[in-house]
């Protein structure tokens, strides 16, 4: 038996028109906060309500349709509290600090008179030679 398998499912369904209900809501809260500018100092001060309404507008429209990689502006404006409001823990900082590095050249003959470090010790039989010997037999 065939299932369909929902797509889209990230999108939010339009239920104002061609808006979410979150745009609708953004757009239709500063509509009426414009509007009740207008009638409160917009006859009066007409210049103070233009530079007011649009940066009222301009944050609107950029809460309400921008994005970001995919994703809402609002949800970017609360990641972006997130991290400036929220404590930053470093566990781990490298310290910089000089490397001092002691370089000596070996002449020819002080090889010859250095001592081999493996000089006395045995070689040890162990299993891993025994199974060596098995595979390679194989």
């Amino acid at each position: 038996m065939q299932y369909r398998v929902p797509q889209f499912i990230e999108e939010e369904s339009k239920i104002v028109g061609p808006l979410t209900l979150k745009q609708a809501l953004i757009v239709g809260i500063s509509g009426g906060l414009i509007f009740y500018l207008y009638f409160n100092f917009g006859e009066e001060n007409p210049f103070l309500f233009f530079v007011l309404s649009g940066i009222i507008a301009g944050t609107a429209i950029t809460f309400a349709f921008l994005k970001i990689d995919g994703r809402p502006f609002t949800q970017m404006m609360a990641y972006f509290l997130n991290y400036s409001i929220m404590p930053k823990l470093y566990i781990w900082k490298m310290k910089s600090s000089p490397v001092f590095i002691k370089i000596g050249l070996k002449t020819p003959l002080d090889l010859e008179n250095e001592k081999d470090p493996f000089e006395g010790l045995e070689k040890r039989k162990g299993r891993l030679n025994d199974l060596q010997r098995k595979i390679d037999l194989l």
